[in-house]
């Protein structure tokens, strides 16, 4: 097609396409104005929170989360298998530890978990390579996932701190040098972390009452075990409000990243459980002659996860930059920007 030609039809076009542009437009503008009557015909608390809901969506439009969070998950998921064989090179020497019952219940979640992802010769491969490292610890397997692990996740990192960053409507730090200097300790942070929370994981509450004395009450051991996950979660949302508070170019009070923390452990919780449904649903209803589906089906919803729990931890970066906008704790010029 001529230039000339491609210029007509784009004039015989163009009118139809500035028409749909003024009924979007006028679509967007009557839902925001019907959105803005009930909130503030809402009551004060509910007034304050629609407000900050709606604002957080906005920003997070305007801010391509969808766009940061893949790129947070395409990053994530690159740096995954170091990081895995980091942790389970470490958690060789942590088995020892555990008991029979703890590295039965380890071999489990190493072993049982992910067969459902893979074909018979690939988790052949898996187990043949995984089980002599978790059974005795191999030091080599450490030192290389180490430096691959901190590499790639180090790089993962740095991309989760700059789409914060971004979240908080922030300019980029001044040192580059600086932002790769926090991604590397956060990582190496992250990975003690995984040494040292998936024991606890794995042996859950029974681990309390391995350790508790005898003369403890049955009563008290309940009581133990009835808390402990909550209290999981509840260092699940600390790391997450310190990841918000040290990961951006400027310093609020840390009580402050609190909410953005819990939004994402909320959200985070309610991607798990959907991708738990998913695999239920898969398991029970994906017949023998369709196993290519499922083990397709699996990594997919593991990927998609990654990328649902990336848009979480940002969404819960725009819920605190809403609330410092707010209620401002800085009036420098450092402040979140509008």
């Amino acid at each position: 097609m001529s230039t000339q030609r491609w210029r007509a039809a784009r004039e015989r076009v163009q009118p139809r396409l500035d028409e749909l542009a003024a009924r979007r437009d006028a679509l967007r503008q009557r839902v925001t104005d019907r959105a803005t009557t009930a909130v503030e015909a809402s009551p004060a608390p509910v007034r304050t929170a629609l407000r900050l809901g709606i604002a957080t969506v906005r920003d997070a439009m305007k801010d391509r989360v969808p766009g940061l969070a893949a790129e947070v998950a395409l990053f994530t998921l690159i740096s995954l298998p170091a990081l895995v064989l980091v942790v389970l090179g470490s958690l060789g020497y942590v088995a020892e530890a555990l008991g029979e019952d703890g590295q039965e219940e380890l071999e489990r979640l190493v072993f049982t978990v992910p067969s459902a992802a893979m074909s018979d010769s690939t988790y052949a491969a898996y187990e043949s390579l995984v089980r002599p490292v978790l059974e005795s610890g191999r030091v080599d397997v450490i030192g290389i996932g180490l430096l691959l692990g901190l590499w790639t996740g180090s790089r993962a990192m740095n991309r989760i701190l700059e789409t914060i960053t971004i979240a908080y409507d922030l300019p980029p730090r001044a040192s580059r040098g600086r932002t790769r200097l926090l991604a590397l300790g956060l990582t190496v942070a992250g990975l003690l972390g995984a040494v040292t929370i998936l024991p606890l994981l794995v042996l859950g509450p029974r681990l309390i009452r391995a350790l508790a004395p005898d003369g403890i009450a049955d009563a008290t051991l309940q009581l133990l075990d009835w808390a402990y996950w909550p209290a999981m979660g509840a260092l699940v949302i600390a790391a997450l409000a310190t990841l918000y508070h040290v990961g951006v170019p400027w310093q609020t009070p840390w009580r402050r990243d609190l909410p953005g923390a819990v939004l994402a452990m909320a959200l985070w919780l309610a991607a798990a459980a959907g991708l738990r449904a998913y695999l239920f649903f898969e398991g029970s209803s994906i017949e023998g002659g369709e196993q290519v589906y499922q083990q397709l089906g699996t990594p997919i919803a593991v990927v998609l996860w990654l990328w649902v729990s990336a848009i979480a931890v940002l969404l819960g970066a725009e819920l605190n930059a809403e609330i410092e906008k707010e209620w401002p704790t800085r009036t420098t010029d450092s402040s979140v920007a509008g």
